[in-house]
Formats: structure tokens, sequence, C-alpha cells
């Protein structure tokens, strides 16, 4: 026993012994494989495939004021690093710099807004006027209600104009001093003529009918014309400086006269009184439009024709007076005029038909005497139901009744 024991404790004793040199190799060699491995693991968790070449990340737009717009690019709008786990690596403190950078270079610089652009680069003095490119021209006319106790001059006076102004641009007014309460007017830019252009009409027509220089209308920024030819029937052309020529001086009446019974459809209109008459042969033979008592005679109160009232027969058919050519149809039912026609006879005498509550002819049509261009109403500035009827004869505003059997 005591032998076998001998035996086993030296072959224990006979086991290599340990090289100490052989360790000491052995654990360099493993701090650098778990370093390697560490650094190599951050590296591709920031600049792996997956992170580059997302569909997130390449079709983001870029983004302005970036040097670097391939960084833009690549992340896309709205997006925050510190929401984002796949960002968040084992190695915490060089991925929440990558972060940080990333938030840096996605963040858009506010942009001033443009009036704080323009306040800074051109600061306007107290009471300055703006630009006038920035300004939008002024309309042709407002409207304007009149209100108790208003007149043409007190009117007038508000708005900076003539009372000339106000009358010629509502041609119902027939007592300066007596507005109904409610009627609508036109009271213009500034002081002058609205004129609506009617068929075959030129700008120099309407220079010479107002007597102004072209220029005045086609300058005048409201108007929006461009060339001399660049207006369209029907439009609205402001006559700036433009007067109205007056009526002519009534002729020395001779003995009162009831008015002779008309030819063709209408009926003629029971006078309120007796109308003055005078010796004179119409240039073109007219019939009467319609039938009724007259209201307003042509004078100095009431300067541009007769009033034929329709009480009694409200939406009574109007007749054309003479053959011709409709040069104009249409109008304003707010105010002046409302809706309106006008004839051209094949001599050149105009004859007008206002406050119509329908129209029943068209711009360019050619009429006969007695055809039906509309029917009676309240169109416009008007007080009640009535034909307002004009004559002009070669350009001048005649007293209808010198024209009317």
């Amino acid at each position: 026993m005591r032998l076998q024991r001998t035996l086993s404790k030296g072959l224990v004793n006979a086991s290599p012994p340990a090289l100490p040199h052989v360790q000491g190799k052995r654990r360099p060699f493993i701090h650098g494989l778990v370093l390697l491995l560490v650094v190599g693991s951050a590296v591709y968790t920031v600049f792996s495939p997956a992170h580059l070449f997302s569909s997130s990340h390449s079709g983001a737009n870029p983004v302005a004021h970036l040097s670097l717009p391939g960084v833009a690019a690549a992340i896309p709008k709205g997006f925050n690093p510190v929401e984002t786990p796949q960002v968040l690596t084992k190695d915490v403190g060089f991925s929440l710099e990558v972060s940080r950078l990333e938030q840096m270079s996605v963040s858009p610089q506010p942009e001033e807004p443009v009036s704080r652009v323009f306040a800074a680069a051109v600061t306007p003095e107290p009471g300055a006027t703006p630009p006038a490119a920035i300004l939008e021209p002024p309309p042709i006319f407002t409207v304007y209600e009149v209100q108790t106790g208003d007149t043409v001059s007190s009117i007038a006076a508000r708005f900076g104009l003539q009372p000339e102004s106000i009358t010629w641009n509502n041609v119902e007014i027939s007592d300066k001093d007596f507005l109904a309460v409610g009627q609508l007017l036109r009271i213009p830019a500034t002081d002058g003529v609205i004129h609506e252009v009617r068929l075959d009409e030129t700008l120099i027509d309407i220079a010479d009918r107002y007597a102004v220089d072209l220029s005045a209308i086609t300058t005048f920024t409201s108007n929006g014309i461009q060339t001399p030819n660049d207006i369209q029937e029907k439009q609205l052309v402001f006559v700036p400086g433009g007067t109205v020529p007056p009526p002519p001086e009534p002729e020395p009446a001779a003995a009162a006269v009831e008015p002779a019974e008309p030819t063709g459809d209408a009926a003629a209109p029971a006078a309120s009184e007796a109308p003055p008459s005078v010796p004179f042969t119409p240039s073109a033979g007219l019939i009467w439009p319609t039938s009724g008592p007259i209201s307003s005679y042509m004078d100095g109160s009431h300067p541009l024709g007769i009033d034929i009232d329709l009480y009694n027969n409200p939406n009574a058919p109007i007749l054309a007076t003479t053959s011709g050519v409709v040069t104009f149809a249409g109008g304003d039912p707010c105010c002046s005029y409302g809706l309106y026609v006008v004839i051209v006879s094949p001599g050149g005498t105009e004859t007008l038909y206002a406050h119509l509550s329908s129209i029943n002819v068209v711009q360019g049509q050619q009429v006969a005497q007695g055809t039906v261009v509309g029917y009676a109403g309240c169109t416009g500035y008007c007080t009640g139901n009535h034909l307002h009827f004009e004559v002009i004869d070669n350009g001048v505003r005649e007293n209808p009744l010198s024209y009317l059997p």
C-alpha cells in the first residue's frame, strides 16, 4: 500500500508545470478582441445599410439652409432622434451625440414673414402713402343710400364732389333739395360722368360727347383700358371731368293743345296738365311709347326728358317710338336709369326708355316702330312705376313732346 501511494504521488508530480510566459500572452489578445467587437458593433449600428438606405430616409426632401444636402436627404421631415429606438445602441454616449448632431442639422431656421422683411427693408414714414404698385384702383362709383335730410348739395359736399356730378349720374333727380329716403344713388369716384358703352361706340366718340381729351379716359386707372380700342359694349367707362351738355333753352310756348291720338298700337297718354307745345316738325315721325299721364315735363329741374306715370298700369308694354337699331339694352337695376333701352333711328335720332322691369330686345337688334322693347317697372332711381323717355337728336337732348304726335 505504501508503495502504491508513493507511485501515485509520483505520477501527479510528474505532470508538466504551467508555462508562465504563455499565460501572459493570452490576456492582451483577449482584451483586443473584446475592444474590437465593441467598436465594430457601434460603427455597424450607426452606419448600417438599414439605417442609411431605409425608404423613410431615402425619400426625404432636402432641408433648406443646410450646406450638406446629402445629410438633409437622409433625414425625414420632423425626425426626432430621441424618440427613435433605432439610434439607441449599446454605446449610449456615442449614439446620443450622433442624435444631437442630426437634430441640429434638421431643425429648420424660422423664416421671417414677408411683411416683416418689407418693414425691415423699407420703413414708411408716419402718414406716408404706401407704394402705388400695391394699391388697387378705386371703383368707378359707389352706391349711397339716401338718409333723412340729405340733399344733392350735402351729399356732394360729403364726398368732395360738385353737385352736378350727382345729378348727371342719377338722371331721375328732379329736385336737388328733395330726395326720397332709401333711394340708391351712384356716387362717382371723382367729378365726371359714368358712361355705358353702346353699340359701335368708340372712346373718341365718348370723349367728344362729354368734351374731354381721350387721355382723360385712358389714364383713369379704374377704367382698366390699355389701348383706345380696349372697350366692349355695355362696359362702364368713367369720364373724369366730363360734362353733360345743358338742355336747350325752351322755345316760346304757343297756345296749349291736347296731344293728338297716336298712331300704332299705343294710345295717347292723358296729360296731367296741358303740355307746352311748340311749332316744330319732327325729324322722324315718333309714336307714343306707352299710355299714361305725364308726371314730369322736361325743364330746368328735370332736364333730360319726360316721365310718363304708370301707376295704373305698372307693367305696361313699352313700344319703340321709331324703327332703328338697338344700341344699348341693359343697365344696373340699383341706380340711375335702372334697366333701359336705347334705339337709334335711320335718321340718327336716339330714343331712350328707362326704369324697365324687363328687356325684350338685345343690343344690335333691328326693330320696327311699335316693337315691344320691354315692360314698365321701377328699376334704378325710381319713386313709382313710370317710364322715363328721352329724345337725343344729333347728340343734343330735345324735348320729347316736340317729336311726339
